[in-house]
């Protein structure tokens, strides 16, 4: 009940804080859900999200700080951002805390209208609490922008891992999706 409550408070945070919006993105397959508000502060792009996988009733919540730059020339658009994200994991009944560093990017090729992205994080034991020993989160999409700069449909792909104390390795996480992106 404790992670509907959370999701419910993402999703309100979106919606009330939209004026200050950026982005909501939100995807899912038949097992997972997840959902994400971002918010750009002039160089910087703040989220947070929330992955709910209820074929195994785990779920990830995290928050990120990037530092994000842009390029455009007549040829190619593309964003780059560089930065970590602040992770709580629950898995099985077991609980991890990290702090993943990383990045994330994409590439509209000719400056159309279909892009292809990706983003991967990584904390490492010295930056791993709880019941874990490391944590990593890693995924591609393929982005068509339906209105540019604005909307997006994509399909992509994620993978979340962490690496317990008792040695285990356990996916959170994992498979193709289908989402949207909305741009304020």
């Amino acid at each position: 009940m404790s992670r509907l409550r959370l999701f419910a408070a993402l999703v309100a945070a979106g919606v009330y804080g939209t004026a200050l919006a950026d982005a909501i993105d939100i995807n899912l397959n038949n097992d997972s859900i997840q959902a994400t508000y971002a918010s750009y502060w002039g160089a910087a792009d703040f989220s947070v999200g929330f992955v709910s996988n209820s074929d195994k009733d785990d779920w990830v919540a995290s928050v990120g700080l990037l530092a994000r730059g842009t390029n455009q020339s007549r040829t190619t658009r593309s964003d780059v951002g560089l930065g970590g994200k602040v992770y709580v994991v629950s898995v099985g009944n077991r609980d991890v805390y990290a702090l993943g560093l990383g990045g994330a990017g994409r590439v509209f090729p000719g400056n159309g209208s279909i892009g292809i992205g990706g983003y991967a994080f990584y904390a490492p034991d010295v930056v791993t609490g709880g019941d874990g020993k490391s944590f990593w989160e890693a995924g591609a999409h393929v982005d068509f922008e339906i209105v540019k700069n604005t909307a997006d449909l994509y399909i992509g792909y994620r993978k979340l891992r962490a690496e317990l104390d008792n040695g285990s390795r356990v996916t959170v996480d994992s498979g193709g999706h289908v989402g949207v992106r909305i741009s304020f």
